[in-house]
């Protein structure tokens, strides 16, 4: 899909959303959504939370790379009913502005990627037993989306905050949605999408490809997610699997030593830099610097343009770029985000 211009990939005269996305392992990718892609994702999304408890009056305290004014951890959005914390804020200031709401603004379910939620139960957590075992009580669950919840975050979420933990497996492609039916077993909806496993080299692992079945303005077939599976099995329409290796939240330090998700900085914010990229890697160099190595898609795209497209200037952190030829890869070959 790279290699071929956007509008030639598009079906003539149809309209829709423009979207990009980083992609699993750094890869990005532009491409348009149907106008009723949203709609639909959302009505699945309830139909999973639904299942754990869930309801719309319940206020949500959401982690996502949202960012805004320093002074303010928090913002309200009334949409989703849901504070949204402030990406650039340090957790414990997030912890304390949480712990300062009113009474009456009781949070019923944190929503967010794995990372920042186990960051904020860390947090939370210095606060002492009695604080904890309060804002525990009021909780109703956790909703876990974006990155694969590996054991290390899943595990303080669960003691600190909740064992309501609601996971599933999307994307922003849209192509496919799965919700986790047993621990680290997730099954496809076959009225979002259809799943496959496709096995790859000697048949030990399977790649996740998927088709999207509403998506004619830039249509999903038979697209390959980039994810590593193991398929436990498969009946009607709908594929039950398991993550061998996907997008797991990784963390680089500001100046101040406070933790920076990559979810958030790279993902959460859509850079308009990834239409030009065709990898993207993360090297943190150390007190507050990193560097964003760039492979373009076209080597006569310059670095004062790709740099423009980043929104990283707000956080306390020093980066540059450095254009490469190619990713780096591991010795397996795997392309990992975040590099040493």
């Amino acid at each position: 899909m790279q290699g071929v211009p956007l509008d030639a990939r598009c079906a003539r005269n149809a309209k829709g959303l423009k979207i990009n996305t980083g992609g699993t392992s750094g890869q990005p990718l532009e491409f348009y959504l149907d106008d009723q892609a949203f709609a639909r994702e959302w009505a699945h999304m309830h139909h999973v939370w639904k299942a754990h408890g869930y309801r719309p009056q319940h206020l949500k305290l959401t982690f996502r790379g949202k960012h805004f004014d320093r002074a303010r951890p928090l913002r309200y959005n009334a949409v989703h009913n849901e504070y949204v914390v402030n990406a650039n804020c340090p957790m414990l200031q997030v912890v304390e502005a949480v712990l300062g709401l009113p009474r009456s603004s009781v949070i019923r379910w944190i929503h967010g990627y794995p990372s920042l939620v186990a960051e904020f139960a860390h947090a939370l957590s210095g606060n002492g037993a009695p604080v904890v075992a309060d804002f525990r009580a009021r909780l109703f669950g956790v909703l876990l989306g974006s990155e694969y919840p590996a054991p290390m975050y899943r595990r303080v979420i669960e003691q600190v905050l909740s064992t309501n933990v609601v996971s599933w497996y999307g994307h922003s492609e849209m192509a496919v949605l799965a919700r986790e039916t047993a621990l680290g077993v997730y099954e496809s909806l076959p009225t979002y999408g259809y799943a496959e496993a496709v096995p790859v080299g000697n048949g030990q692992e399977c790649r996740l490809v998927c088709t999207s079945l509403y998506n004619r303005v830039h249509p999903f077939i038979r697209y390959d997610t980039g994810d590593l599976i193991e398929p436990v099995s498969q009946s009607g329409g709908s594929l039950a699997f398991r993550i061998k290796e996907g997008r797991v939240g990784d963390f680089v330090l500001d100046r101040q030593g406070n933790k920076l998700a990559l979810t958030a900085i790279i993902f959460g914010r859509h850079h308009s830099a990834f239409e030009f990229l065709r990898h993207l890697q993360v090297r943190d160099d150390g007190q507050g610097r990193i560097a964003l190595l760039v492979t373009p898609r076209d080597s006569t795209v310059d670095v004062e343009t790709l740099r423009k497209g980043f929104d990283l200037d707000d956080l306390d952190i020093e980066w540059q770029l450095e254009m490469v030829g190619a990713p780096i890869r591991t010795q397996a070959g795997k392309i990992r985000l975040k590099i040493v």
